[in-house]
């Protein structure tokens, strides 16, 4: 595998780590909100606590599901499979907006999936693979 891919594969590694987290870390802070109202209170029925409480369910599957999708991804990348290729490229324009890390995350894995090292570990577009060596000739 090729050092552009490896640190593409990384970064999407690292940046569903980082999703994953934000997900656990959305989801605790909105059951705590949920512990600290009370469950069968009068005061979570209010209007702003259910939509604290959905919000947050949302966000919680939401970032998980980026996580998820990029961990399935860097496994494509590794494989060389070539809708991991396209699949990235779209997860890392959708890192770029997230300063100052998803920025330098998705630029990286956005120039690893883009230089020729990509064209050649993916592969042509009608799939036939690369070979290092010329086919032999007849004689």
């Amino acid at each position: 595998m090729p050092d552009s891919i490896k640190t593409t594969r990384i970064c999407l590694v690292v940046a569903a780590g980082l999703e994953i987290a934000t997900a656990a870390l959305f989801l605790f802070i909105f059951l705590s909100g949920a512990v600290l109202i009370g469950w069968g209170t009068e005061r979570s029925r209010l209007l702003g606590s259910a939509l604290l409480g959905a919000t947050g369910i949302l966000l919680t599957v939401f970032f998980a599901a980026f996580g998820v999708a990029d961990l399935l991804i860097a496994a494509g990348i590794a494989k060389g499979r070539p809708w991991a290729r396209i699949a990235g490229m779209v997860m890392a324009v959708l890192l770029l907006p997230a300063v100052p890390v998803g920025t330098v995350l998705g630029g990286f894995a956005l120039k690893g999936l883009l230089g020729p090292d990509a064209r050649a570990w993916f592969g042509s577009p009608n799939g036939a693979q690369p070979t290092s060596s010329p086919p032999p000739t007849a004689v």
